[in-house]
């Protein structure tokens, strides 16, 4: 009796928390019809037909009817009580939707088949850049090449936390739901209100892609490909319009403002934000994971201009290449100006050191961020002074401060997570499809860390394909993983998650 009792305990207690996260769910998916109605607006002034208009017109339709149903279906009264659990469930379901409904466009306006359309939006979303497109030019409208690449944009920063920055009566709700969703082990807000910083982060991310977009224009590139590309690369996305990528512009000074705006997409947005407000850029100079950040990046650019030098015309060609491909990796933007599949091994080495690195914490950028790196390296330097000092008490510091202990855990079991994931991932593909060896283990790496291209069958000037229905489900997952950061999908996977 008392177990039917619990039993009913606990399924109130799930309808509730269903309940409560239908209604903010429903208002995020409005706001991705607005968007999607934009791209339908925007992409018909630089398109000579209506072609895939329609699609984007009827892809919001269906997306705004869905969330007018959950939010007519659900009462105002769910979200009062709106805690950390039901921050975590909108996140999750949110995404999951991001990457259904935001593959609508390709399922009615380019022929997608389901898993094919939820593959390509996912990959967009999570800025993973892994595409199973092959002829990108001929199968996509300017409409829906504009999605594609605002899908980048959106995602980068997170669809979410400008959704939180829209809507104020969250209240409690939005800070716990811009936690869930900011990547990083410090995602605390920078000003007192969240909503505040929801917009700061926003208007920096939004005046850099300006930015971006002019420089480009001055460089030669037309605005749509300046607008697409600045999209793609403040995302740190890498889709393109072409099938070469940015190598089929043929344009250097477009791919040096790139290699730019690349690395910094991968900077911690909430540290320029402060920088800026309070006009002190030594604040930069000053952080410990910005300087480390840039010192790998500048060495390893080093060592694979050096290695690559005797398969380029001169040095400087080396240099252009080398810092392209290492910027396109380590931010996990994953443009293309040159095929690294055929670099030497060292350098194919270095450039997968840089798939597990990735960006900063707070930045658009995947991985396992530089500042987790910092720390597990302050860790076991720690541990080899203990060695001989076995008594030795020493806090692991931070510019300038203490690490908590709890933040600590978090870093180690963040890493365990990511490397079973890695290699529970090339598992399952393996067991799907049959590869390689080297493009299950790459597939697997290259969207866990959302990169998008890697080595094998889906190295820089390959796609994804080829693979099958259920290996590319497995592997949109694995992109959902990798840009949530694991714990706030896993969580829901918890039965004491749903129970009071």
């Amino acid at each position: 009796m008392g177990s039917r009792h619990s039993r009913r305990r606990v399924t109130a207690q799930q309808v509730r928390l269903l309940v409560g996260a239908a209604r903010p769910l429903g208002a995020l998916l409005i706001v991705l019809a607005v968007f999607m109605l934009g791209t339908a607006v925007v992409g018909r002034l630089f398109a000579d037909s209506w072609a895939g208009v329609w699609a984007m017109v009827l892809s919001a339709l269906i997306t705004a009817g869905s969330g007018l149903l959950l939010r007519w279906g659900s009462r105002r009264e769910a979200t009062e009580n709106f805690g950390r659990r039901q921050g975590l469930l909108v996140v999750a379901l949110a995404w999951v939707a991001l990457g259904t409904y935001g593959g609508l466009p390709f399922l009615l306006g380019a022929d997608f088949s389901l898993p094919d359309a939820i593959f390509e939006a996912t990959s967009g979303f999570t800025t993973t850049g892994a595409t199973i497109l092959t002829e990108i030019e001929l199968r996509l409208s300017q409409p829906l090449h504009l999605w594609r690449l605002l899908t980048h944009w959106l995602g980068g920063l997170g669809l979410v936390v400008l959704f939180v920055a829209i809507f104020p009566a969250l209240g409690v709700g939005g800070k716990h739901m811009y936690h869930s969703e900011v990547p990083g082990p410090r995602s605390q807000g920078l000003v007192p209100r969240i909503r505040d910083t929801s917009k700061a982060l926003w208007r920096i991310y939004l005046v850099i892609t300006l930015a971006e977009v002019l420089l480009l224009m001055l460089a030669g590139m037309d605005p749509f490909n300046s607008i697409a590309h600045s999209f793609s690369t403040m995302g740190t996305g890498g889709f393109s319009t072409l099938n070469s990528s940015i190598a089929g512009f043929h344009n250097v000074p477009a791919e040096m403002i790139i290699v730019a705006f690349m690395v910094i997409a991968g900077m911690n947005f909430g540290l320029i934000f402060e920088a800026s407000h309070k006009r002190s850029w030594r604040l930069l100079l000053r952080n410990t994971e910005l300087r480390v950040y840039l010192a790998f990046y500048a060495l390893v650019v080093v060592v694979v201009a050096l290695n690559i030098w005797p398969l380029k015309e001169s040095l400087l060609q080396a240099f252009r290449f080398a810092s392209f491909q290492v910027a396109a990796v380590i931010s996990t933007t994953g443009f293309g100006t040159d095929d690294f599949e055929v670099y030497p091994a060292l350098s194919r080495l270095m450039l997968i050191l840089c798939y597990f690195v990735g960006g900063s914490a707070g930045s658009t950028a995947g991985g396992m961020k530089v500042i987790r790196i910092i720390i597990i390296v302050k860790v076991l330097l720690i541990e080899l002074r203990r060695v001989h000092r076995p008594k030795l008490v020493a806090p692991v510091m931070v510019d300038g401060r203490p690490y908590p202990a709890s933040a600590l855990s978090e870093v180690f079991a963040f890493i365990t997570v990511y490397l079973l994931t890695f290699l529970v991932g090339a598992v399952l593909v393996a067991a799907l499809d049959p590869v390689d060896l080297t493009t299950a283990f790459m597939a697997s790496l290259a969207c866990v860390a959302n990169v998008g291209p890697g080595l094998g069958l889906v190295g820089p000037i390959d796609n994804y394909g080829f693979f099958s229905p259920a290996a590319k489900l497995v592997l949109s997952c694995l992109m959902l993983l990798g840009r949530l950061e694991f714990f706030t999908l896993l969580a829901l996977l918890n039965p004491r998650f749903w129970k009071r």
